[in-house]
């Protein structure tokens, strides 16, 4: 075959000879390189990778980073935005470090200040059952927690905070006559107001109980709130518990007659699509009640096979979270006493299995108020609470030793576990009814805006 080229020969002498050189001082250089053991001088580039990568390798970054990595370039930004990599890093989940919330309230004013901790940090005091002589709790140079060291906090009215999922806040602000629900997502400074909850006779009062769920099958988040009957005319039914349950994206709160009555908020209610709270029932098989966030319908969980009758009246306190996916019920028995038991596998009943117990005779100084106050069990299955004395304290089950990691300092907070997300109120509301998200971010601080 015959090719014709249209440019002067000498022309294309002086290509190859340069194409030439250029490729023996590149391979010479390749030498060099390899000889003195280092590493090529030209960066990788990263975004000759396929994007679905890209965006799986920003996804292992913790999320401070992350919003960093919005700032790069346009396409590191696009990527970030996409419904699809909030997804992918919620789902991956924070293994090694965990989010806290503090929440102060100061008259009509309050604010949430938001922590992030390591797992892995050196023990900073100790105490295990050996220890006898040794206080379990000692606050000389323990770290405080306070505003200034907070990584970033918003300030809002007097609020309740009612629960944490994929990263969003359900708050609920009790102002007087119209008391309404909001939801927030700090890391991204958004926040919205749902509608009023459903107008109620005057016999109806909140029972200042509220939960607030994710379920998946149907993409959808959920808000419950419950109220009681104080009916004058028939005081047979002043007991009477209903709940008023909201849908995000719609603009109505619909009605649930006769639901059970919780008897306290739970430190980690929520699990397989379903909310939990400890009833008020002194019947066993009504002793955890469960919400079907798709069934839109309450149920009972049934407890350990040894709860009976007899048996609960010599437990004081009782509590609700989830430890490695599974169900888990702790309590105090006859004040010397508290365990932690999971339910293997849900809803059987004889899949119970205690986790682990603390004799509190083998502690020193640890007194039955130091557990009334759990916040969650972290990924490696260390139990977090807030002690009497206002400590953060760590207690881990297979080491059996407690360790004291922060101080509250002069106020007393409640304490809420979350974990941050970039999951978007837009793209929640998306498809629903439209409703107003504002974002009102300034710097680490910034005002909620409702």
């Amino acid at each position: 075959m015959r090719i014709d080229c249209n440019f002067d020969t000498s022309a294309a002498v002086s290509i190859m000879v340069l194409h030439d050189y250029k490729r023996r001082r590149w391979q010479n250089s390749i030498n060099e390189q390899q000889c003195s053991n280092t590493k090529p001088s030209q960066p990788f580039p990263l975004l000759d990778l396929p994007l679905h990568l890209v965006s799986d390798i920003l996804s292992r970054l913790p999320l401070t980073n992350i919003i960093r990595c919005t700032c790069v370039c346009k396409i590191f930004l696009k990527l970030i935005k996409d419904p699809y990599f909030a997804k992918l890093h919620l789902a991956r989940g924070p293994a090694l470090t965990t989010n806290l919330i503090l929440q102060e309230t100061v008259g009509r004013l309050g604010a949430l200040y938001f922590f992030t901790f390591d797992l892995c940090e050196s023990t900073l005091s100790s105490c295990s059952s050996n220890d006898q002589n040794v206080c379990s709790y000692s606050k000389c140079g323990l770290p405080i927690l306070c505003r200034i060291n907070a990584e970033f906090s918003f300030r809002t009215e007097r609020v309740t905070l009612i629960g944490s999922c994929n990263g969003l806040l359900c708050l609920y602000f009790d102002s007087g006559n119209n008391p309404f629900y909001g939801i927030c997502n700090p890391i991204l400074g958004e926040c919205t107001k749902l509608p009023q909850p459903t107008a109620s006779a005057p016999l109806y009062t909140y029972a200042k109980y509220s939960g607030f769920g994710y379920c998946s099958r149907l993409k959808q988040y959920k808000v419950v709130r419950f109220l009681h009957l104080t009916s004058v005319e028939n005081p047979m039914n002043s007991k009477r518990i209903v709940a008023d349950l909201h849908t995000l994206g719609s603009d109505s709160w619909r009605r649930i007659e006769d639901a059970p009555c919780p008897k306290r908020n739970s430190f980690d209610p929520f699990l397989n699509g379903a909310l939990h709270w400890i009833t008020n029932s002194e019947k066993p098989s009504e002793l955890i009640s469960s919400f079907d966030l798709e069934k839109e319908k309450f149920d009972f969980v049934p407890p350990p096979p040894h709860f009976n009758a007899a048996y609960m009246r010599k437990v004081s306190w009782i509590n609700i979270g989830v430890l490695r996916g599974n169900l888990c019920i702790c309590y105090i028995y006859e004040d010397a006493m508290f365990e932690a038991w999971v339910m293997r596998e849900y809803g059987v009943k004889e899949t119970w299995r205690k986790e682990f117990g603390i004799d509190m005779k083998f502690y020193c100084k640890l007194q039955v108020e130091d557990l009334h106050r759990p916040i969650k069990f972290v990924s490696n299955g260390d139990l977090w609470f807030v002690s009497s004395s206002d400590s953060l304290v760590s207690f881990s089950p297979e080491k059996r030793t407690f360790r004291e990691l922060r101080s509250m300092g002069p106020w007393n907070p409640r304490v809420t576990a979350h974990d941050l997300s970039l999951v978007s109120l837009n793209d929640v509301f998306k498809g629903g009814t439209k409703m107003q998200v504002k974002k009102s971010r300034r710097g680490r601080t910034f005002v909620f805006g409702i």
